[in-house]
């Protein structure tokens, strides 16, 4: 037992310190990512060979134990090693060169596997990279880069053989006022360039360690003037690694992004370290943060890239016969030969230098839909053929956003939508133009059912109507690369799909879900390393641009209207949607949202989005008695607290004289059983800070009374906002 605790630490210890290669981390093995749609995959064969090799070092080690061991006790160590020559010439010794045979040839094929044919690099050599890729690149974050306007790619994908073969072009157009005379390229390190080409262009200098290649260009660009990059990459995983596999080329259930095989201009900081205590352990400033709000020049870029604005784009996807595939645009052509299946997609509208390339045995469920407005859509949900449970449902999810959104924003950009699953080696859905790869352990591999919609969230219809929503808030609108940037993406799409969810399942299930999203963001702003920062000027933090922005959209539809925001939004996108730098921020929408909202929720605007704004709401009593009239006196007692934070988490009181929602319940709020019908009376009455009585005359007595018992306001504590009331005398 102690031998054991003291191997578990000394590899614990010898891990972080670097030494993490299988073939002396005792008894480690490569990782088997497992999934419905893809089995086991390629991913058993370094397994096996690594398991072979410890099954090797274990025969030798039983095979030294014979060797020493003596009957009975007392025997020194010496006395038994004088005894193993002996039992060397038995069948022991047969057997533990056997052994020593297996142990050294298959340790050989690992290393030849994990490190000739595969990059082994620990993760403390992984961080020193990205520490030194910061030292030398950052520098030219700023260099003037043309823009790519029109992207061909013809992606050859072979599953079985884990390679991708990818040949393209990128138009590129000199849109600044001066011309540019080195074009900055980088590629994934993974990724074999075997063309790389420009009219005028020379290497200058690579960096072979990070991809990244300067090309001087002989006549520079002029402004306005456009030239041609052309291309050709391979990227394959050969044999197997030592820990951890590629995922996104498999044998079925491919899953890549056009950032894995094809190149990307100028640098971006978003690859460096972010982790504060690595940057610290290695000398780097502690935190690499985006723009401030104020900066208007960072409005020149978009967040998701640089390189880019809106593109128009032909994409070519070869697979498998038996495999389908698939990329954003619409099929202008699908042709099977040789074994081999070919499909090629045109854009109908500019979209974002940002693609998914999918290929998979897939069956499809399709449906042609039209929206109130006569457009009519091509709906499609490819998935595994025995993942049907949820598809019908993600096809209602589809028409019901596309629907609401296409009639309260704007029209929808496209002639199709679609959903592909992935195997579960990620557990997330992403929104690429009109094309949503989905996980399997996201929404394929459960089934809900309609009888589940009273007593949990329908996570299918959630997912799907936010990343419908996408279309519209990152495909439409998308936010300068700056503080805030994400509000006006996933924020945005959180409070569309909260609006589905609301018309699909009623305000009950919107009530659960902001009780979820309001605990999960109590608990994470406890955790911030560096600062929390107002819904304005979110730093690309999840627990403010979801959770939060899902409590902040939703208070703000509830005080100044839906019509007011949907009005909003509908402004920003007729300003920025599909244009060209300078992209819009969070002031951009602020800006309109005072104008549409009025100088009355002035106050309300900055505690949602420029403040943060914290409540302390609870009922303390609630009593009721009949009247002479056979009505009811109800009254509730109740305490109200209002706090402003800093990004730290230090608290101020502040006065508070605002209204908040109020009401009666014939069920409890937070019980599986509350419906619609459970509701007495839903009022906004308004309070001020400290011990305060709230009275109604009823009709009938409730069982329950509360303060924002839909949890709008950020309530540090919302488990006491309901009081089950008691009969007076």
């Amino acid at each position: 037992l102690e031998f054991r605790r003291v191997l578990f630490r000394s590899q614990v210890s010898l891990f972080k310190l670097g030494f993490q290669h299988g073939l002396y981390s005792f008894g480690d093995a490569a990782a088997v990512p497992l999934s419905d749609m893809n089995g086991m995959g390629h991913f058993w064969v370094g397994r096996a060979w690594q398991q072979a090799y410890w099954a090797s070092f274990c025969g030798m080690l039983l095979a030294g134990v014979h060797l020493l061991r003596v009957r009975g006790v007392g025997a020194t160590f010496r006395q038994r090693l004088r005894l193993a020559p002996g039992r060397l010439r038995r069948g022991a010794g047969a057997v533990l060169a056997a052994c020593m045979v297996a142990w050294m040839g298959t340790g050989a094929w690992v290393f030849y596997n994990a490190n000739i044919l595969n990059v082994y690099r620990p993760t403390t050599e992984a961080e020193r990279l990205l520490a030194d890729a910061e030292r030398e690149l950052l520098r030219f974050e700023k260099v003037p880069q043309p823009t790519v306007v029109h992207v061909e790619l013809a992606v050859d994908i072979e599953p079985s053989a884990v390679r991708a073969t990818t040949k393209g072009r990128y138009w590129l157009e000199n849109r600044h006022g001066k011309p540019v005379d080195r074009l900055h390229v980088t590629t994934p390190e993974t990724l074999e360039v075997r063309r790389l080409t420009i009219p005028g262009g020379s290497v200058e200098k690579t960096y072979p360690r990070f991809g990244h290649r300067i090309l001087r260009l002989e006549p520079a660009m002029a402004p306005g003037e456009k030239r041609e990059l052309v291309f050709e990459t391979v990227g394959q995983e050969r044999g197997f690694v030592n820990r951890s596999p590629q995922t996104a080329i498999v044998g079925n259930g491919t899953f890549l992004n056009n950032s894995m095989v094809a190149p990307t201009l100028g640098v971006s900081r978003g690859e460096f370290l972010k982790d504060r205590s690595l940057r610290r352990k290695h000398g780097l400033p502690p935190d690499l943060r985006p723009p401030a709000l104020e900066d208007r020049d960072a409005n020149r870029h978009h967040y998701l890239r640089h390189d880019s604005d809106w593109v128009t784009a032909e994409i070519t996807v070869t697979t498998d016969a038996d495999q389908v595939p698939i990329a954003p645009g619409r099929t202008v052509r699908d042709e099977t030969k040789d074994g081999r299946r070919t499909r090629a997609f045109r854009t109908e509208s500019p979209i974002q230098n940002f693609f998914s390339i999918q290929s998979a045995r897939y069956a499809v469920k399709s449906e042609d839909w039209t929206t109130s407005g006569g457009q009519t859509i091509r709906l499609e949900v490819y998935h595994h053929p025995p993942h049907t449970n949820n598809v019908a449902r993600m096809l209602a999810a589809m028409k019901a956003s596309l629907g609401l959104f296409s009639e309260r924003f704007s029209p929808y950009q496209f002639h199709q939508f679609r959903i592909l699953e992935f195997p579960s080696y990620a557990t997330f859905a992403q929104s690429f133009a009109n094309t949503v790869p989905y996980s399997e352990a996201l929404g394929f591999i459960q089934n809900y059912r309609d009888s589940d919609a009273g007593k949990s969230i329908d996570l299918v219809t959630y997912v799907t109507a936010h990343e419908v929503a996408h279309q519209w808030w990152a495909h439409q609108v998308i936010g300068a690369d700056k503080q805030g940037s994400t509000l006006l993406s996933e924020t945005f799409a959180q409070y569309s799909a909260l609006l589905v969810m609301e018309r699909l399942h009623g305000r009950e299930q919107v009530r659960r879900f902001l009780k979820q999203e309001l605990d999960r963001y109590l608990r994470s702003r406890g955790g911030e390393v560096v600062e929390e920062l107002p819904m304005a000027r979110v730093e690309d933090q999840p627990y403010i641009h979801y959770r939060k922005g899902s409590l902040v959209m939703w208070r703000l539809k509830e005080e100044v209207g839906e019509d007011v925001v949907n009005r909003s939004l509908r402004r920003l996108i007729e300003r920025f949607a599909m244009r060209p730098a300078p992209y819009p921020d969070a002031n951009d929408f602020l800006a309109i949202l005072r104008e549409e909202a009025g100088p009355r929720h002035k106050a309300l605007v900055a505690d949602l989005f420029e403040r943060i704004t914290l409540y302390d709401l609870k009922a303390t009593e609630a009593r009721t008695e009949k009247r002479a009239d056979g009505k009811y006196d109800v009254s509730m007692t109740v305490e109200a607290r209002k706090m402003m934070a800093d990004g730290k988490g230090k608290e101020t009181e502040v006065p508070m004289e605002e209204p908040v929602e109020v009401g009666m319940f014939r069920v409890r709020p937070d019980a599986k059983n509350f419906t619609r019908e459970s509701v007495i009376r839903l009022e906004r009455r308004t309070l001020k800070s400290g011990k305060q009585e709230v009275r109604w005359v009823a009709d009938e007595a409730p069982a329950c009374v509360g303060i924002d018992p839909l949890h709008f306001c950020i309530d540090r504590n919302s488990d006491d906002n309901l009081r089950n009331v008691s009969a007076g005398r």
